[in-house]
């Protein structure tokens, strides 16, 4: 196996249909041939892909990072040391015809594609304008759960790492209750409830927040509202709770009328 996210991109192409080779040999120039370096990823596949708002030709060539890139620099890095040399056809072209076809090559019918851990939306447009697409694991581990819930595959798939890893943490979540060995949300999740004025925790709930009220505002025997209800009454801001329902003028009035 290679690194983590290198394996992550394997999987996430595949599903997609490509067929991908990995840790591909490349010489920078016809010179330096005792300096060579590898290309992590070369996929093709039969059409290109729209997934998730990324646009991805049917031919790839890719370097793997396991970094966040939050720097534009380090864009300035992948592409000097690997992608400028791959747009070069009198260097890239007789190594990259051994699997792409020579036409594409010529017509530019492929893209320049870094997968890292994740990077933010300045970088990712810095890098759209040095010719490189980005794809992050956060993505990737998106649609490869996105693509378990749509199939509704419960089986393994060997080959396929990541997939099986998911679906056995979603299988547990799902159905602990009736297992020997629980696996509970909390269990994932490392951040403490507990602590008070956690920066950490306040980013969690507010980013999972829509997802949060909806799966408790929709259990159906209520239990959990109830109890939140419960411990408001008892440990919270009663003032906070008061202004809070006043704000609602309708609730407001349906309860002091009932």
């Amino acid at each position: 196996m290679a690194d983590p996210v290198t394996e992550l991109a394997k999987e996430f192409l595949e599903l997609n249909n490509y067929i991908v080779r990995k840790e591909t040999k490349f010489y920078k120039d016809k010179v330096a041939k005792g300096t060579a370096s590898d290309i992590d990823i070369i996929a093709i596949g039969r059409t290109g892909i729209s997934v998730g708002g990324n646009e991805l030709k049917e031919n790839i060539v890719a370097e793997v990072k396991t970094g966040v890139f939050d720097k534009k620099e380090w864009i300035d890095d992948v592409y000097d040391n690997k992608f400028k040399h791959i747009e070069n056809p009198n260097v890239s072209f007789w190594q990259l015809e051994k699997y792409i076809p020579r036409r594409e090559l010529e017509s530019g019918n492929f893209d320049k594609v870094l997968f890292c851990t994740a990077t933010t939306d300045t970088v990712y447009n810095y890098a759209l304008t040095k010719g490189i697409k980005i794809v992050t694991a956060g993505f990737m581990i998106k649609e490869i759960a996105n693509h378990f819930k749509n199939s509704k595959r419960w089986t393994y798939y060997p080959e396929w790492y990541n997939y099986s890893l998911i679906r056995t943490i979603v299988n547990y979540l799902v159905f602990s209750d009736t297992y020997k060995d629980k696996l509970k949300l909390e269990d994932i999740i490392w951040i403490d409830p507990e602590k008070k004025r956690s920066k950490i925790r306040n980013r969690f709930v507010k980013l999972n927040s829509s997802f949060f009220e909806k799966f408790v505002w929709n259990q159906t025997d209520a239990d959990v509202l109830a109890k939140l209800i419960i411990k408001l009454a008892k440990e919270g801001d009663r003032l906070w709770f008061k202004e809070l329902l006043q704000s609602d003028s309708k609730f407001w009035a349906y309860l002091m009328k009932n």
